[in-house]
């Protein structure tokens, strides 16, 4: 007879609702729609092995199709680009050609956007740390600042005084929605710590509060979870008018999706999938209450939105070279490339789409096999894509990693290898925005004390 196991009772383990897929990792073919407009043995030989490549008429279109997505004849549309997910002075210039604003999280980026011609008044500054002079010099120059916490309302009550004029504010509010909460940021508005906000901005008559903000999370395929922060913040408003204040602005933050590929782990049951014109459904969640609500942020509302990956990922690839090919024992094919998970960081979330230049698409899938492919660096980490379907490939082939745009220059490590070069494919060919890194970068910032030198150091 079976010995029996001791009874445990049931658990029923919440999940955040980004994460509700415990499948295992899946293959994934190659993008059919992927097309190459440059030469890539041309560039390759001109500033190495791998590459950013960036096309300039992708990163356009993409920001006028989110654009005209949330544009409506009721409101006024502001796009603010997250400086963070993507700082290259060229991506940030061609940004603000189309008409976008700055979104910055630091003095950094602040400083950036300025020398990059953006006028302060159409800077928000947002984050959970800002220095006193960052605020000194942000509200000086007009720019909104969205206020996170107690103590820098605080900070800046004092700098108003100092000033001697109105000051421009945001309110960051925070909620719980679903099991993902981003408490970290804001007011929250569920134990009253954002109502006692609006009712010290209101006694102060140097503070002008201009906008309500929320930012719940980081690529969010919900939209319904901005309906709930546009209900949030439309009822925060009618508090605001009831003490006085008139904001105009409502910000809805940044979150949007592009149309890179979730790890199965972090991606909706049984995938998602994102074509055509995806971000309506989000407009739609937003829009069609701020209509209802338009005389509480004086009767045509500014509507804020502070995208990133969902305008520059897919307008970056990166360009990579086969350096061997293996066979794992229990695990099959690999290849190892000149690219790893240091100019690639967010491999750790997404199936980043993977091409080549040989003739995948023509092929029957028989022909296709499931390949790792893992990175120069040393370490077992170092992994980019878990059974990507190719074809036979041979060293010194080349690999196109598709939706990099997003974090993959501010993150990049330097870290054994040298960071590429990024080459922007402008109106008229190729230009380089960045050069590659040499030896002598990485320790740019080092010195070395006269009684640590030995005697045949040149450093």
């Amino acid at each position: 007879m079976l010995e029996k196991k001791p009874y445990t009772p049931p658990m029923i383990e919440p999940l955040p609702f980004l994460a509700i897929n415990k499948h295992p990792t899946q293959h994934f073919l190659a993008d059919p729609d992927f097309e190459i407009p440059f030469d890539p043995e041309k560039l390759l030989e001109k500033y190495g092995s791998p590459l950013y490549v960036i096309s300039e008429q992708r990163l356009r279109q993409d920001y006028r199709d989110f654009s005209s997505a949330f544009s409506k004849p009721y409101l006024d549309t502001c796009v603010a680009y997250s400086i963070k997910t993507n700082y290259l002075p060229a991506v940030c210039s061609i940004l603000r050609e189309e008409g976008a604003w700055a979104e910055v999280v630091s003095g950094v980026e602040y400083e950036l956007s300025r020398r990059l011609g953006v006028p302060a008044s159409e800077i928000i500054f947002n984050g959970p740390h800002k220095t006193q002079d960052e605020l000194q010099r942000a509200l000086g120059e007009g720019a909104i600042v969205n206020i996170d916490n107690g103590d820098e309302l605080a900070m800046v009550e004092q700098i108003a005084d100092t000033l001697n004029k109105p000051v421009r504010l945001g309110l960051r509010v925070s909620f719980r929605y679903g099991q993902s909460p981003w408490t970290k940021f804001g007011f929250n508005d569920e134990n009253g710590d954002c109502q006692w906000a609006l009712e010290l901005i209101a006694r102060n008559p140097n503070l002008n509060l201009e906008l309500l903000h929320n930012h719940g999370g980081t690529f969010i395929l919900i939209p319904d979870m901005y309906a709930k922060a546009a209900e949030k913040l439309i009822d925060v408003a009618k508090r605001a008018r009831d003490l006085g204040l008139k904001p105009t602005m409502i910000d809805m933050g940044g979150g949007y999706p592009s149309k890179n590929t979730l790890k199965p782990a972090y991606d909706l049951f049984g995938g998602s999938r994102r074509n055509g014109d995806y971000f309506s459904p989000y407009a739609n969640a937003i829009c069609g209450q701020l209509e209802q609500a338009r005389e509480l942020f004086g009767g045509r509302p500014t509507l804020v939105l502070e995208p990133g990956r969902a305008l520059v990922d897919g307008a970056v690839q990166l360009v990579c070279t086969v350096l061997a090919k293996k066979e794992v024992q229990g695990q099959g094919k690999a290849i190892i490339v000149d690219a790893g998970v240091n100019l690639v960081p967010t491999a750790c979330y997404y199936d980043h789409r993977v091409n080549t230049t040989l003739d995948t698409f023509n092929r029957q899938d028989s022909q296709l096999q499931p390949v790792d492919i893992y990175g120069p660096l040393c370490m077992q980490s170092d992994r980019l894509r878990e059974r990507a379907l190719l074809p036979q490939l041979s060293v010194g082939d080349r690999l196109f990693i598709s939706n990099v745009g997003a974090y993959c220059h501010t993150q990049s490590m330097q870290f054994i290898q040298a960071r590429p070069a990024t080459v922007l494919l402008g109106p008229d060919g190729p230009e380089l925005v960045r050069r590659r890194e040499i030896w002598s970068d990485f320790f740019a910032l080092d010195a070395l004390p006269e009684r640590l030198r030995a005697d045949r150091c040149t450093f």
